[in-house]
């Protein structure tokens, strides 16, 4: 009889607990918090370019030396991205000489030469973040200008066609991958 009292007892004792336990109404309706915190911002960063050079034929088969050197210049205005975080824009200075070491054309570019080119959160958020030679054609040298917001991948860059011609003068254009020949890029509709 003990036994049978002692199992009624435990059996009523379970049966009140899981009763006094009723589902309570979850305060945060069921949102998932997470401790997220953003990155602090740091010191100014800087982005790497570094120095290109290029022997490239040209004018009447002659030959012309091409150095693109692009550093951090602390003196441009600063580009904060979404958490503060500062970058020191870069300069990008283009010299081409002639075989006989005379200078054909040297010059410094910034974010400011293109800016017509650019919408404004490209205007104010974006680096001047590359510049490389990509083509002879007939009298003109053709480049291609990137600039992009800091950190961002390649596919989310401005990219211009920059060209020279043999007096040293210099139109911009828009540069799409369609302008491109040595890539297989058609139009599929």
């Amino acid at each position: 009889m003990k036994k049978t009292l002692t199992m009624t007892l435990l059996a009523t004792a379970t049966v009140l607990l899981l009763a006094s336990c009723k589902e309570k109404k979850a305060e945060d309706n069921g949102i998932i918090k997470t401790d997220y915190e953003a990155p602090k911002p740091t010191d100014p960063k800087t982005t790497s370019i570094g120095t290109v050079s290029q022997e490239v034929e040209w004018v009447e088969g002659r030959h012309y030396y091409i150095t693109i050197n692009g550093k951090a210049d602390s003196t441009l205005a600063m580009v904060e991205n979404d958490y503060g975080q500062k970058f020191i824009d870069n300069a990008i200075r283009l010299d081409i000489t002639r075989q006989d070491s005379t200078i054909f054309f040297t010059r410094t570019f910034t974010k400011e030469a293109f800016v017509e080119w650019l919408n404004r959160d490209y205007r104010e958020r974006a680096i001047l973040a590359s510049m490389s030679f990509f083509d002879v054609e007939d009298d003109l040298l053709t480049f291609i200008v990137s600039l992009n917001h800091p950190e961002a991948g390649e596919d989310e860059s401005v990219d211009l066609q920059m060209q020279i011609d043999r007096h040293g003068g210099i139109t911009v254009k828009p540069f799409t991958y369609n302008d491109r020949d040595d890539l297989d890029v058609r139009n599929q509709e």
